[in-house]
């Protein structure tokens, strides 16, 4: 019975896809509003039809549903390129940053296909794979936001419902699987068994992943909200990309009825990333939130930072207190005072700190790299560098590949204050661009003491976001400005969202 439930349910989320399919083939720019949003449910949902004991076949397909999008969304972004160049004049010159993209894809190209022996290196094939294609996905969602341009603000917009709405729509998830279901019911849902599909390997209560909770100093594991993602660092690291492209819509003309609606999905992430209990993630919003105010010079982002730095006193201190709580086998605990949970030990906490010195160490010690998937844990021992997306690049492709990652990274930033400076005040424009240099930086320390890019819906909207910017870098000083909405729309904007 349960496998029967397992079919329908990855028979109607295939025919889904064929549908989104047909509206990204219609409208591409929307593809990377189904990617994050997507991603916001694919891992619970894989997990529940492995739970449900689907066949095989089928969770691949389902599985495979975002490389399915990536290759329609390749084939467009060729397509219209192969018709560019075929005009009289053909428009459009490779940018240095192009050239960047494009050599990181040679060489890791070349580090994959390099014999692990010939580097010294143990990853076996499939974590050469998997390292592989990380590094691959980041040249080519670049490219493909460099040539899938939105078509106007009605596109923007529906990526920012996509994304914005599917963070929500986790969010409130996620407070009642925190709140509501006991921890011990994940073990039912099937996380072990998703855990091991993936090629992981835990050791938190009952095998499950260590993140799940903060450790106090008394031993006392208190549960962070892992939702949809079944992750809380798939919450708080997407939230850092959300939460610039929730205030550029704010920023803009848009009904008041948008307005208020995105002010409420904004006000769910931040929940989110509070209730995770992700403290570089809730340090890097407040960053955030100061960074917008100075560039965009808006009274009511200003309010934001007081509002950010309570939150996260709040989700540090007194919440930490009171929040549902377990012992190593996985029953309730109940706590009297109050701790501090910036002197617990996570995962984001020392062993982050330990992880860099070592990643440093290794990566002087191979300046050539081990190869793609060295960094990678899945799958088998770990070989190279431990969670550092920034070291990763070096311990697997050397100093070269390290270094062509940190300039398209620096890069991606710069053009995001190029873009930003030149958008049009009357348009959604300024969605990529401070998503590129608001979340790049705000990302930036996040990269450098956790492997961010295994956290698919953070790579496809900030690498996306990069293509985007700089194109848009490249066209917004040379684009007419024109009004986004109509007389009539601008007559109910939201005064908050006037320039």
């Amino acid at each position: 019975m349960t496998q029967a439930l397992g079919i329908v349910l990855a028979v109607l989320l295939l025919g889904l896809l064929a549908g989104l399919l047909w509206w990204t083939w219609r409208r591409p720019f929307i593809g990377l509003g189904i990617l994050v949003a997507g991603m916001a449910f694919h891992n619970i949902l894989l997990m529940a039809l492995l739970r449900l004991g689907t066949p095989y076949v089928l969770i691949r397909a389902f599985q495979g549903w975002k490389e399915i999008l990536l290759v329609v969304l390749s084939l467009i972004a060729v397509t219209r390129i192969w018709q560019v160049r075929r005009e009289p004049n053909p428009r459009g010159s490779m940018l240095a940053t192009d050239w960047v993209a494009l050599a990181l894809a040679i060489v890791a190209v070349i580090y994959f296909i390099l014999p692990s022996s010939l580097l010294s290196s143990d990853a076996n094939l499939s974590q050469r794979l998997v390292g592989f294609r990380i590094v691959l996905l980041i040249p080519l969602l670049y490219f493909l936001g460099r040539t899938l341009s939105a078509g106007d603000d009605r596109d923007r917009l529906a990526v920012v419902w996509l994304s914005l709405g599917a963070a929500g729509a986790a969010a409130i998830f996620g407070i009642y699987e925190l709140f509501f279901v006991p921890t011990r019911t994940w073990l039912d849902w099937g996380v072990n068994l998703y855990s091991s599909f993936l090629g992981f390997t835990y050791h938190g209560p009952s095998g499950m992943p260590e993140n799940f909770f903060l450790s106090l100093p008394d031993g006392t594991l208190v549960r962070r909200m892992v939702s949809t993602y079944v992750s809380p660092l798939g919450v708080a690291y997407t939230s850092l990309l959300l939460f610039p492209m929730a205030v550029a819509v704010m920023d803009r003309r848009v009904p008041q009825r948008t307005a208020r609606w995105i002010a409420i999905l904004t006000v769910l992430l931040i929940l989110g990333v509070a209730l995770s209990i992700t403290r570089l993630a809730l340090f890097s919003l407040i960053g955030e939130a100061a960074l917008m105010w100075l560039l965009l010079r808006r009274a009511w982002i200003a309010g934001l930072v007081p509002v950010l730095i309570v939150a996260a006193v709040v989700a540090l201190f007194p919440y930490t207190s009171i929040a549902p709580a377990v012992d190593r086998n996985l029953q309730a605990v109940h706590r009297s005072g109050l701790v501090w949970a910036i002197s617990g030990n996570d995962s984001s906490g020392s062993e982050h700190y330990a992880y860099l010195v070592s990643d440093l160490k290794f990566d002087f010690q191979h300046p050539l790299g081990l190869g793609t998937g060295a960094s990678t844990i899945r799958y088998g021992k770990l070989v190279g560098t431990g969670e550092s997306a920034v070291l990763g690049m070096f311990g697997d492709m050397g100093l070269l590949g390290g270094g062509l990652y940190v300039a398209l990274y620096l890069l991606t930033v710069w053009h995001g204050w190029q873009a930003l400076r030149l958008t049009r005040r009357a348009s959604l424009e300024e969605v990529m661009p401070l998503v590129a240099l608001v979340g790049g930086l705000g990302l930036l320390p996040v990269t450098m003491t956790s492997d961010v890019w295994g956290d698919l819906s953070v790579t496809f909207l900030f690498w996306w976001a990069a293509g985007a910017t700089a194109t848009l870098s490249t066209r917004a000083a040379r684009a007419a400005a024109r009004e986004a909405w109509t007389t009539s729309v601008a007559a109910n904007a939201s005064p908050a969202a006037l320039p």
